[in-house]
């Protein structure tokens, strides 16, 4: 299944960039696009709205999906308006784009470089439990995402056999079991212990993963049990903020993302990290 989709998405994205080159030089045959930074602005503005059309065919919908083409459908108006834009309201219009763009540039810049550095502490630590935090299935199935946090944690109970797994997750919309038990069905056919894997069947956020995972932690094993989460790598720092912010001195192990969502999930979780920091959350 995941490799038709890989060629359904390659095919649209091939296609889609030779469409914006024969766009772009039809426009610029007719002088509507007189710059190659206004060339720039369409194909960048088309690239990013057609994203968020493709990717909303194939993931729940949610804030990634839609971020891209609120970035890209301003691009694309910009590309046109821009000769018009030196004097009076477009001037300032303009300019305040300028610094809502570069605002938001300085965001992504900063909030990637911690993404890409919590990924990079060890994970080869012993831990007695690791908690694999969940995310949607469909139907009763896991997705591509939560598979590849499911593999993560199944290469790390294999070199960890003296370790125990809580699968954390609620039943969200569009889901027929809770994300919990699909992810320990997940596991158990493919050879872990059921034994090794407890269930947390009630959180619907992370905070509430760790809290919930936490209390099963303490039942089963103590209060003084070290603890590893799995989450996918660009939702480490976040996860690991806020795990401190609740007491727990848990270390994260990436797992890794599904390619053609990098740039949802990345923009997604900038305004995450954003808004869980102003909460006071990490």
């Amino acid at each position: 299944m995941y490799t038709r989709w890989r060629l359904y998405i390659l095919a649209v994205l091939l296609a889609l960039i030779a469409a914006c080159l024969f766009a772009v030089h039809l426009l610029r045959k007719r002088g509507l696009l007189k710059t190659p930074f206004q060339a720039f602005l369409f194909t960048a503005g088309i690239v990013l709205t057609a994203e968020t059309v493709i990717v909303s065919t194939l993931s729940n919908y949610n804030l990634g999906v839609i971020l891209p083409a609120f970035f890209g459908v301003p691009m694309i108006a910009l590309a046109f308006l821009l000769p018009y834009m030196d004097s009076g309201f477009l001037r300032v219009l303009k300019w305040a784009a300028a610094g809502c763009y570069a605002a938001a540039a300085v965001i992504f810049l900063v909030c990637g470089i911690l993404m890409i550095r919590s990924c990079r502490q060890p994970t080869d630590r012993q831990a007695d439990a690791v908690i694999v935090l969940g995310a949607a299935v469909h139907g009763d199935k896991v997705t591509w995402v939560l598979e590849n946090r499911l593999n993560t944690a199944k290469d790390y109970l294999d070199a960890h056999p003296d370790c125990v797994c809580v699968v954390s997750g609620g039943m969200g919309s569009g889901e027929n079991v809770t994300e919990a038990s699909a992810m320990k069905k997940y596991l158990v056919e493919r050879s872990v212990d059921p034994v090794r894997v407890l269930t947390e069947e009630q959180a619907t956020n992370t905070p509430e993963n760790f809290l919930y995972s936490k209390a099963i932690i303490d039942d089963t094993l103590g209060s003084g049990a070290e603890i590893a989460f799995v989450t996918t790598d660009f939702h480490i720092f976040r996860a690991g903020g806020v795990a401190k912010s609740l007491g727990n001195d848990a270390f994260g192990i990436p797992a890794p993302d599904v390619w053609y969502l990098r740039l949802n999930n990345f923009l997604r979780e900038c305004v995450g990290i954003c808004v869980y920091k102003l909460r006071g959350q990490i």
